[in-house]
């Protein structure tokens, strides 16, 4: 499936400087996902996290990104790429910290069942195909719900 651009039917804008084209879910992939992100100066993606079972990969495009990971900040510039492999507790988000918009394609592997760790607001999500919750660190239930995007 070719898709041009402008035509992802799923185009998100967060309304919080940040706008997602869902790539994947417009090509009716369901074993990975890829998204295009561009982040406006002062936007961070999400909190930072790791997963156990999923892998993320990020490779700049355009403006500069913060990647903030365990061991401090690092400036990437267009051409350069950030690699979470699975299982690995380095927690990272990444933060427009610039005066311009940055663009990355970031992809993502999707696994039937997840464990997603935010430490610096001390919980955990778990997830399966058709399922979401979140907890504290001390397993309080915080939400719960079923997935937007589930496995077929």
């Amino acid at each position: 499936m070719i898709i041009r651009e402008g035509q992802p039917p799923t185009a998100q804008d967060t309304g919080e400087g940040q706008e997602r084209l869902q790539n994947s879910e417009a090509g009716g992939l369901t074993q990975y996902g890829a998204h295009v992100e561009t982040l406006q100066p002062g936007v961070k993606s999400s909190e930072r996290h790791y997963h156990e079972h999923s892998e993320e990969f990020l490779y700049i495009l355009s403006g500069e990104a913060t990647v903030v990971e365990e061991n401090g900040a690092h400036l990437l510039h267009p051409g350069d790429a950030a690699c979470w492999p699975s299982g690995t507790a380095n927690a990272h988000q990444v933060v427009n910290r610039s005066e311009e918009p940055c663009t990355y394609p970031i992809f993502g592997t999707r696994v039937a069942r997840d464990v997603i760790h935010y430490p610096d607001l001390g919980r955990i999500g778990y997830r399966d195909s058709v399922r979401w919750r979140l907890e504290s660190s001390d397993g309080t239930l915080i939400a719960e719900g079923i997935r937007a995007f589930s496995r077929k």
